[in-house]
């Protein structure tokens, strides 16, 4: 007995699918990384003197290969002295990225569930 399967219809399939994912993964790392940026900037927990620390924080997603990383950071060279020094006290990049972990995660697997 011989049995014969032809795979190529799948395989053009799961190349839709792939492409699909990842354009959902892009899409929504933007959506995340901007809530990163306003809640950090709203949350920040000094008294600005110059706005330069808020200003320049900024939301990220950026794609290496098939690993996507979203978060938000600080542009000012005093940002590390913020978010590691005087006890962490003026800390907020990390702070707002464990606090907004789960909805990413959350509005991440809803944006997903959307796919047709």
């Amino acid at each position: 007995m011989h049995v014969r399967i032809e795979i190529d219809g799948a395989l053009a399939g799961l190349k839709r699918a792939h492409k699909s994912v990842s354009q959902c993964v892009d899409d929504y790392g933007k959506t995340a990384a901007a809530a990163m940026e306003q809640y950090a900037k709203a949350n920040r927990p000094w008294i600005d003197r110059t706005g330069n620390a808020r200003r320049t924080m900024e939301g990220q997603s950026d794609r290496t290969g098939q690993v996507v990383s979203m978060g938000v950071a600080g542009h000012m060279p005093y940002s590390v002295f913020l978010e590691l020094d005087y006890g962490q006290k003026y800390a907020i990049l990390y702070p707002t990225v464990q606090t907004l972990a789960p909805q990413v995660l959350n509005g991440l697997a809803a944006s997903m569930a959307q796919l047709k």
